[in-house]
């Protein structure tokens, strides 16, 4: 394999959560004229029901991520629209490592009045790799296995 790709989407994330609402919600509009009788304007109905299920769409398709390609050598940092991933591809620098850290922090929510405060210890598993001059390129893991596995593909790729 020569692309490795990582990708700042996370499943917990309050976006994806609105987002998959909204996809619910519309197709629930969308549903419902089928089972029970309304006297809706089907284009409404169309309306209604669509702008919550396209918007959810966009929400859920939106992250952001990088791409190292190992045969040509280049990075590509980028935005991802609709599936479309906006970003430019530039050369990469030597590299001069990559290692996996671990990172444990206490983390807390914000106090807001309605739900408890939760705190937490977090450990975060990070593949940093040193390129030339200095300049890190950091990939963030929840999982131990998945920053190992990462860790294995770029030094394999980048052969180091």
């Amino acid at each position: 394999m020569h692309l490795f790709h990582h990708s700042t989407k996370h499943k917990n994330k309050g976006y994806l959560l609105a987002g998959s609402i909204l996809i619910l919600m519309g197709m629930v509009v969308f549903i419902v004229p089928f089972f029970h009788e309304v006297e809706t304007d089907p284009s409404k109905i169309v309306l209604v029901g669509g702008i919550p299920f396209l918007s959810g769409i966009v929400l859920i398709s939106t992250y952001s991520g990088t791409t190292i390609d190992f045969e040509k050598k280049q990075l590509k940092k980028y935005q991802s629209i609709l599936w479309f991933k906006l970003g430019k591809w530039e050369n990469l620098p030597r590299i001069e490592t990559a290692e996996l850290v671990h990172y444990t922090y206490q983390s807390r929510n914000t106090p807001n009045g309605i739900s408890p405060t939760i705190s937490a210890e977090i450990t975060t598993y990070k593949c940093v790799i040193k390129l030339e001059g200095k300049k890190l390129q950091v990939f963030d893991y929840a999982n131990e296995k998945d920053a190992i596995r990462a860790l294995a593909q770029i030094q394999e790729g980048l052969r180091l």
